[in-house]
C-alpha cells in the first residue's frame, strides 16, 4: 500500500513539473529556443503603422544592412539579432488574413554617432521592431518632461575621430538648452588616458595632451531648479592603421544607385572632398558631414591603401567577411563590384541585396514626415530666427537655426510652417503611438499569464481528485479480491498500481498540446 500510494506520489509529481513548464515557457529545452525568446526580449513589440523613410534617413547616416528572405516577424527579429550593427527589423506584412506570413524584412542600422537618424511616416502594412535600448534613448531625448519647470537638455559636439598631434580639440555645448536658463556646466572624463588636460572655458571643454585610444567624456548641464542632463561623447585618437580606413581608403560609391551627398578625404590633395553615395555597404572613408572629415583626417599624407589581400588563417574577426574557401576579407570590400575573396564569394549574393534597398527606397511615403521632426540648429554658428512645427501643440513654433544643415522642419515664416504641417498631430510621431502600443500589448501579456497560471492550477486539482478516487477504488477492489497467498497478493497488487498510475501519467503528461 505504501509503496503504489508513493509511485502514485511521484507520478502526479512528475506531471506537476510537466505542467510547471508548459505555464512558465520552454525556453530551457533548446538552445535555439532559448536564443529566441533572448533575441525577442531585446526588441519592442512590433509597432504599426509606420514605414522607415529610407532616403532621410540614409542622409542622416543610417545604414541599411540586409533583406534576408525569412517567413515570419520572429525571423525577421532573430536575423536583426545576428547582425550587431543592426538595431531596426523593419517588416512588411502580406496582404490578407495571414499575420503570420511577411512579404519583405528589412535589416537597418539607425545609430549614427550614437544618435537615432532613422526617420518614419506613417503607413500601414508595416511593422518595425527596435532595440529597447536605442528606443528608450530615443523617447527620453523627446518627451523630457510634463511639468512646467522642464530639465534641461544637454547637446554637445558630435562624437570625433582626431590624429594624434599637438593641436586641442573643442568640444562646444553651448547649443544646450533650458527653458529658465542653465547654470552650471560639467565635463567630466569617464574613460581614456588621465594623462589628457582638459580647460574648462563655461560651455565648452578644450582637450590637449590626446594619445592613441577612445576617450569618453561625459558632459551634464544644471538649470535654475538643479535639474540636470547628461550626455556622452566619444573622442577616437586614429591609430595609424585606423588612419589608413578613415582617411587613404579609396572612396566607394557602392552598388546601390541611391544619390547622397556624403565627405570623402582626398589624400592626393590633402582635403576632404564630396561625392555621391549609392546608399548602402560605406566603408569607413564616408562622411556625413564635412566637418567630420577634416578632423578625422586633418594633415594627412599617404599613397592611396591598397586592396587587402585575403587572410586564410581559419579564424574570421567580428566586422571580416567569410569567403566560401574559409578565406576573410574586411566586410567592407563586399559587394563593391571588385572580386576581393579568391572564390568571388564576396560578389555572389549582392544583387538581392541590392533588391531589398531598391525596394525600400521606392516605398511611396506621405509628404509631410519631416513635419514630426525635432528642431535642428545644425553644426553652422550663426543665430538665424526660423519656426518648425510641434505635432505635440500642433502649432509652430521659434528656434534659432545656425545657418547650414539641419532638417526640413525650418520655416522662415510662421505661415509657411503651419501651411504645410497643419493637420500634423503627435499621434504621426513614432513613440507617442510606441507608448500606448506596448501598454496594450504589455496588459495583454499579463491576461495570457494570469489565464495560462488560471488553467494549470485548474489542471492539477483535476488530476490531484482523479488519483485520490482512482487510490480508493484500487484499495476497495483490493479488500474485495483474495489472493491464494499473502505474498502474491501484495506483489500483484504493487505491480498492478504501478502498471496503472504510469499508464496515468504516461497519457496525461503525452497529450497533443
Amino acid at each position: 500500500m505504501g509503496r503504489s500510494r508513493s509511485r502514485l506520489q511521484a507520478g502526479l509529481l512528475v506531471t506537476w513539473i510537466f505542467l510547471t513548464g508548459l505555464v512558465l515557457g520552454q525556453e530551457e529545452n533548446g538552445e535555439g529556443a532559448s536564443f529566441g525568446e533572448r533575441c525577442l526580449a531585446q526588441f519592442t513589440p512590433g509597432f504599426p503603422e509606420f514605414v522607415l523613410d529610407t532616403n532621410a534617413s540614409v542622409e542622416n547616416g543610417a545604414t541599411f544592412l540586409a533583406s534576408p528572405p525569412v517567413e515570419s516577424n520572429r525571423d525577421c527579429v532573430r536575423a536583426c539579432c545576428k547582425n550587431p550593427s543592426c538595431n531596426l527589423a523593419l517588416v512588411e506584412q502580406s496582404p490578407g488574413e495571414d499575420s503570420e506570413g511577411i512579404q519583405s524584412c528589412f535589416l537597418l542600422d539607425c545609430l549614427y554617432d550614437q544618435a537615432l537618424v532613422c526617420r518614419f511616416a506613417k503607413k500601414d502594412g508595416f511593422l518595425n521592431y527596435v532595440r529597447r535600448e536605442v528606443y528608450n534613448a530615443y523617447a527620453t531625448m523627446r518627451n523630457r518632461g510634463n511639468s512646467d519647470d522642464q530639465p534641461p537638455k544637454a547637446k554637445a559636439s558630435m562624437d570625433v575621430k582626431v590624429q594624434p598631434n599637438d593641436e586641442p580639440v573643442i568640444l562646444n555645448g553651448s547649443e544646450s538648452t533650458d527653458d529658465n536658463g542653465i547654470v552650471n556646466y560639467e565635463w567630466t572624463l569617464l574613460f581614456g588616458d588621465s594623462s589628457v588636460v582638459m580647460k574648462k572655458e563655461n560651455d565648452i571643454m578644450i582637450l590637449s595632451n590626446l594619445n592613441e585610444g577612445i576617450y569618453i567624456f561625459q558632459f551634464t548641464v544644471t538649470d535654475t531648479a538643479d535639474q540636470q542632463h547628461s550626455i556622452n561623447i566619444t573622442v577616437t585618437v586614429l591609430n595609424s592603421d585606423q588612419t589608413a580606413d578613415h582617411c587613404l581608403t579609396p572612396y566607394k560609391v557602392g552598388r546601390c544607385r541611391g544619390s547622397f551627398h556624403r565627405w570623402y578625404y582626398n589624400p592626393e590633395i590633402e582635403q576632404c572632398q564630396q561625392f555621391i553615395f549609392g546608399g548602402c555597404n560605406p566603408n569607413k572613408n564616408n562622411y556625413v558631414r564635412k566637418e567630420e572629415c577634416d578632423l578625422a583626417c586633418k594633415n594627412v599624407q599617404g599613397a592611396v591603401e591598397k586592396r587587402q589581400e585575403p587572410t586564410c588563417n581559419g579564424n574570421c574577426l567580428p566586422g571580416y567577411f567569410k569567403c566560401e574557401d574559409g578565406c576573410c576579407i574586411d566586410k567592407i570590400l563586399e559587394c563593391d563590384e571588385t572580386l576581393d575573396c579568391r572564390d568571388g564569394s564576396d560578389e555572389k549574393f549582392c544583387d538581392s541585396y541590392i533588391q531589398g534597398f531598391n525596394k525600400l527606397q521606392n516605398i511611396n511615403l506621405t509628404g509631410r514626415s519631416y513635419c514630426v521632426d525635432m528642431p535642428d540648429t545644425g553644426p553652422c554658428e550663426e543665430s538665424i530666427p526660423r519656426w518648425y512645427y510641434n505635432p505635440s501643440t500642433e502649432k509652430c513654433d521659434r528656434f534659432t537655426y545656425g545657418g547650414c544643415e539641419g532638417n526640413k522642419n525650418n520655416f522662415e515664416q510662421e505661415e509657411t510652417c503651419m501651411k504645410i504641417c497643419s493637420g500634423v498631430t503627435k499621434k504621426d510621431m513614432i513613440g507617442e503611438r510606441w507608448r500606448g502600443y506596448e501598454y496594450q500589448q504589455a496588459s495583454l501579456s499579463a491576461f495570457e499569464v494570469a489565464i495560462a497560471v488560471l488553467l494549470g492550477v485548474c489542471i492539477m486539482i483535476v488530476l490531484v481528485v482523479l488519483g485520490y478516487f482512482f487510490l480508493k477504488n484500487r484499495k476497495t477492489y483490493r479488500r474485495r479480491r483474495q489472493p491464494s497467498t499473502a505474498a502474491n497478493s501484495t506483489l500483484s497488487s504493487v505491480l498492478s498500481t504501478a502498471e496503472d498510475t504510469e499508464h496515468l501519467v504516461y497519457n496525461s503528461t503525452t497529450k497533443p498540446i
